[in-house]
């Protein structure tokens, strides 16, 4: 993607005529489809866990940065949106041979 052309910030009379941001509907599930192969990447680390059912704390930062902004200073500065998300991901454990899953307490 090329870099768009230096702008700058919007004035305090242009900022209240803006109601919200359009984000394009394709791109959103893009990304929502890389979150999802991060969370059951880092859920593999898990399988080593004896228990079978298991609650996973999940944290996710999104940071969407954009580039090409006039500074005061005169040079190019990026702007950064970042938000928190927490959650609990439920998993539960997959056995080729649920005969010979490890003993738990449950």
């Amino acid at each position: 993607m090329d870099q768009p052309a230096v702008t700058r910030y919007t004035t305090d009379t242009e900022r209240a005529n803006i109601i919200g941001i359009d984000l394009d509907p394709d791109d959103v599930a893009h990304v929502m489809e890389l979150v999802g192969k991060g969370i059951i990447g880092a859920a593999a680390m898990h399988e080593a866990a004896v228990q079978e059912d298991m609650a996973l704390s999940a944290k996710v930062t999104v940071q969407l940065t954009r580039g090409g902004i006039a500074g005061a200073d005169g040079g190019v500065e990026e702007l950064t949106g970042t938000e928190e998300i927490t959650g609990t991901v439920r998993a539960t454990k997959i056995f080729l041979d649920p005969d010979k899953a490890p003993a738990t307490d449950s």
